[in-house]
């Protein structure tokens, strides 16, 4: 009797064990089921998107048409394998064309908001991780431009710098009386500043100031101007600046030839 006794209690002890090993995932890290935490095939949610107050759903992959401050948020999540199990994120900001990291996130977190400031190709990169694992990425593209503001200037023209012959530069302003000598190296150097992000681009003429007969036309014009007048007289040369399809107020400078 003893005997079916003991054999009976060896019976249930091994069944306990038995039991008591089918919860572990891996017998050799004693990992427990309810504790793991691995990356999960379908673990990426829907997005929501919003651009300046307007939402969308995205998915990975989705690229943006955005203006510059055009305000971008992201919000999401990621679901990994597991209980008790809680995701973590890191991201990072790249120009797509330059390959330059705008931003790194260390420790990434939603919803990500943003405004780019300057116009450009950009990804956003967004991993992941499962305890210690770091699972597939999401990846967000954006084409940025900025609408280019161009306009005169009520102060554009800035100071001139003029060289006649050998002599020292002179620093001048619009409106000023040069004399030279006929056939003098002149050598005028200067710049007008629009509003905005446009390259000023000028026109110019010179004229003889007492016949009005044009000498030289200067659909496009550029610094240095560099001339030698080839006979006495009195001259004006008057330039334009434009900024964009605007022609904004000329400078004139004044020359009696000797």
């Amino acid at each position: 009797m003893k005997k079916l006794l003991l054999i009976f209690l060896a019976f249930a002890f091994s069944s306990n064990l038995a039991n008591s090993q089918s919860t572990v995932i891996n017998p050799t890290l004693n990992v427990p089921a309810q504790t793991s935490c691995v990356c999960n095939p379908n673990g990426w949610q829907p997005y929501s998107a919003t651009i300046n107050g307007t939402s969308q759903t995205v998915r990975c992959g989705h690229q943006f048409s955005l203006k510059c401050n055009d305000k971008v948020s992201l919000k999401s999540e990621y679901k990994c394998v597991g209980n008790n199990c809680t995701t973590k994120y890191s991201a990072v900001l790249k120009n797509t064309t330059t390959g330059a990291v705008v931003q790194t996130y260390a420790s990434f977190t939603f919803p990500w908001s943003y405004q780019f400031l300057a116009a450009g190709n950009y990804s956003l990169e967004i991993t992941p991780l499962c305890g210690n694992t770091r699972c597939t990425p999401c990846r967000f593209f954006f084409t940025v431009t900025c609408p280019v503001v161009c306009d005169c200037n009520v102060n554009g023209w800035q100071q001139f710098t003029s060289t006649i012959a050998n002599n020292a530069p002179l620093t001048v302003k619009c409106n000023y009386q040069f004399s030279l000598k006929k056939t003098q190296p002149f050598k005028l150097v200067g710049k007008y500043l629009c509003k905005g992000t446009c390259v000023t681009k000028y026109s110019a003429v010179l004229k003889n100031n007492v016949t009005g007969a044009v000498v030289m036309n200067y659909p496009s014009f550029t610094f240095p101007w560099n001339y030698a007048f080839a006979a006495v007289g009195n001259y004006k040369l008057e330039i334009t600046p434009i900024c964009g399809d605007k022609r904004c107020q000329p400078c004139v400078f004044y020359f009696t030839v000797i």
